[in-house]
């Protein structure tokens, strides 16, 4: 099966069902599926097809899911760019990848105008809508059959390469087929507790990220209707919830716990409401409570990673959630548990000699073996093999499970934070600090955040003479960075914490941040 067949089957079976609402715009299943097709016959005009790269920069929207689909249905890769990301940060991708062509929305031309100079592989620039140096894209699918072109495309073919980023802040592609993430995508269905074929989902859904990603074809697989957001706004989202008849809401904990907060929010209807399904951290035990009594429905956790190829890892089912708040004798600490086992899926704990662990909350490195992954990291055969062994993906955490099987996140074998279920690699923040003409060293870690999970902190030690405020290098940091990777507060030190080489211990200044917690991680 192709990724691709998803949308044409449900425009034979369900034309006239919708299949996106954004903003007053809707598109059935039909008009998705012919303005998908329209968009690949573009490609395919310009001679893009089976073993090109096309890459797409954008907001999540309606143009940006029709491209999406449209490059896939032509056989060709699929590069899903983060459109936060900079100019540098979108080449240090594009370098790696080496597209043919690039579709882009109106609010990201003048970053790749930027760099377009530097990027000598992209023969083709699309824009939705007029732009100085690209085709219109929008003017381009009008001519254009809404018919779908008859292709020779194999199952086992790459559909995708979507980008993740190793403790050096370098960029790593995990390569997706499409037979892989069908297998994957069945079976999270399976694993989804009663998601049927008459669901309303409202969510944020990054197309370069795995979790949203994931999540939109697990929508169209089952036909279901998904409600966009430019911007999330907690009053909005509850407001939407209740008028729309909303039955699935997909939402990171940071999300969840504005929704709690907002005033008179129980005033709504919202019983349409059956399933909150949250990824990216834990949630803390009184936001949960809150939750539960607003929305009075089921919640399920899922953790996974981008090389699990759309898969879930671990669950913690509506069930587990149920038991654990409804028994005020049930042990409280499984609310911070990352869950059991998915459908399929075989996990282990290896300890420091690489031996497995069998003893309850004995901590080691986190091993899974799941129905597929990711082929690997595109042109990186060195990195692929440090993490896929003999179909065993090494996921960087240390976890640890309890006598009834349920497992915790405790620690990470990667140097990386989590805020607000965005990955963020404090190597490539370091880098950016160290370029400022103030500073001798630095040192970015993750620490507590009761709203984030984790914030981004920086440890700066000055040169002898410089001067430099919080908020200066915040800005500093700001202007080089993706808004979400920049420090949320800085502190000056004499010094850092280092080893008899010289490296400093990341593990050591951490530690006075999270004293007096369980868990050294979210």
């Amino acid at each position: 099966m192709l990724i691709g067949d998803i949308i044409t089957y449900n425009a034979e079976r369900y034309p006239q069902k919708l299949a996106l609402v954004e903003e007053g715009q809707k598109l059935t299943y039909r008009e998705l599926e012919e303005r998908s097709n329209q968009l690949s016959r573009v490609l395919a005009s310009r001679g893009l097809g089976s073993g090109h790269r096309v890459a797409v920069i954008e907001d999540t929207n309606i143009n940006c899911i029709v491209a999406s689909l449209g490059i896939i249905k032509t056989g060709a890769v699929l590069i899903s760019i983060n459109n936060l990301y900079g100019p540098k940060e979108i080449m240090k991708v594009l370098a790696d990848c080496e597209p043919s062509a690039l579709i882009m929305g109106p609010d990201h031309q003048e970053k790749v105008a930027q760099i377009k100079d530097h990027l000598p592989g992209v023969k083709h620039y699309f824009c939705f809508g007029d732009c100085g140096y690209g085709l219109n894209l929008t003017e381009e699918m009008s001519g254009m059959s809404g018919d779908a072109m008859s292709l020779a495309v194999s199952e086992n073919q790459t559909f995708m390469i979507l980008y993740t980023a190793g403790t050096t802040g370098e960029p790593k592609g995990a390569i997706y087929t499409h037979a892989a993430f069908w297998q994957n995508l069945l079976l999270t269905i399976i694993d989804t507790h009663g998601q049927s074929y008459d669901e309303r989902w409202i969510g944020p859904i990054p197309l370069y990220h795995i979790g949203g990603f994931g999540t939109l074809l697990r929508i169209f697989l089952m036909s279901n209707t998904f409600y966009l957001k430019k911007k999330f706004d907690p009053a909005d989202y509850i407001k939407t919830i209740a008028t729309e008849k909303i039955t699935i809401l997909y939402a990171y904990p940071t999300m969840i716990n504005a929704m709690v907060h907002v005033p008179d929010g129980n005033r709504f209807d919202l019983s349409s409401l059956k399933l909150v399904i949250y990824a990216g951290s834990p949630i803390s035990e009184r936001t949960l409570r809150s939750a539960y009594e607003l929305f009075k429905c089921g919640f399920l956790q899922r953790y996974g990673a981008t090389e699990c190829c759309g898969a879930a890892i671990l669950v913690l089912s509506p069930e587990d959630h149920r038991e654990i708040l409804a028994n005020s004798k049930a042990d409280r600490r499984r609310l911070q548990a990352a869950g059991k086992p998915s459908l399929g899926t075989k996990v282990k704990l290896l300890g420091p000699n690489n031996e497995i662990i069998t003893q309850p909350w004995e901590p080691g490195v986190l091993l899974a073996k799941l129905p597929a992954t990711m082929e690997g990291y595109w042109c990186d055969d060195q990195e692929t093999a440090k993490v896929l062994t003999n179909g065993w993906l090494r996921l960087g955490d240390v976890a640890q499970f309890d006598e009834e099987g349920f497992y915790y996140l405790v620690d990470r074998e990667k140097d990386m934070i989590v805020s607000g279920a965005r990955n963020i690699y404090p190597r490539e923040v370091e880098e950016v600090i160290y370029s400022h003409p103030a500073v001798q060293e630095a040192c970015v870690i993750g620490v507590p955040d009761e709203y984030w999970g984790e914030a981004v902190k920086a440890v700066v030690v000055l040169k002898e003479g410089g001067t430099l405020g919080e908020a200066e290098l915040i800005d500093y940091c700001k202007s080089h960075l993706a808004s979400y990777k920049k420090p949320k507060s800085v502190d000056f030190a004499e010094g850092l914490p280092k080893n008899a080489g010289g490296k400093i211990l990341k593990k050591v200044l951490r530690r006075q941040y999270w004293a007096g917690r369980d868990r050294l991680i979210h």
